[in-house]
């Protein structure tokens, strides 16, 4: 089965309405960005939450000391780390928090892709982007078996530029542990219901 995950969540309304749907994973940004939230507010939309839905934090090259307090405050289950963030630091994040830590990779499209397989066996996830990251556009697919080849045994979760009208195309093509949306369900820069219920609707006709 696909897993599913929501980033940049912020309001209420929006977390209650994920919550009634068959979604694995929110992610709350903490790096700076518009979806930026605080650790305090990540915990109040979190206790609207189902039980079973894991909270994710996005950081990029934040300290281990900041992370372990925003992931206490808030409640993570998951740290996914969009950064320079090196094999020993997720390593040692692991072992001082306890929780899950996943490494968010822009593919290149090169022979640089093989640097990942230093991550093999320490972090939980891998999870591919563009080169840039959060700007809303898809890497090659095409590079996702390569790159398996690198992390033979880690979850793979593609984020970017995915949206309600292809992430069918890109289960049904090269069947990713995971995907992650955040612009592909807003309209003018607000996460929309009706795309949300939409993707997850997608995601789950593929299983």
């Amino acid at each position: 089965m696909t897993l599913v995950k929501i980033c940049g969540l912020k309001l209420h309304e929006t977390i209650r309405h994920v919550g009634t749907l068959p979604v694995e994973y929110v992610g709350f940004v903490f790096a700076t960005s518009k979806r930026q939230v605080s650790a305090e507010t990540a915990a109040e939309l979190g206790n609207s939450l189902p039980d079973g839905v894991r909270r994710v934090g996005v950081f990029v090259n934040e300290s281990l000391e900041e992370m372990e307090r925003i992931a206490e405050t808030a409640g993570l289950h998951v740290l996914q780390l969009h950064g320079d963030e090196t094999p020993e630091l997720c390593e040692r994040l692991k072992r001082e928090t306890g929780l899950a830590v996943w490494k968010a990779w822009g593919v290149r499209g090169d022979e640089r892709d093989a640097e990942l397989g230093r991550y093999a066996g320490i972090v939980d996830a891998v999870l591919l982007d563009n080169e840039r990251g959060g700007t809303g556009t898809a890497f090659s697919w095409e590079r996702i078996p390569e790159i398996r080849l690198h992390l033979p045994d880690t979850p793979l979760f593609v984020a970017g530029g995915l949206h309600p009208d292809n992430v069918s195309e890109l289960i049904g093509a090269y069947r990713p542990d995971g995907v992650d949306v955040s612009s592909g369900v807003e309209t003018v820069g607000v996460k929309d219901p009706d795309k949300i219920t939409a993707f997850v609707t997608k995601v789950r006709e593929q299983q």
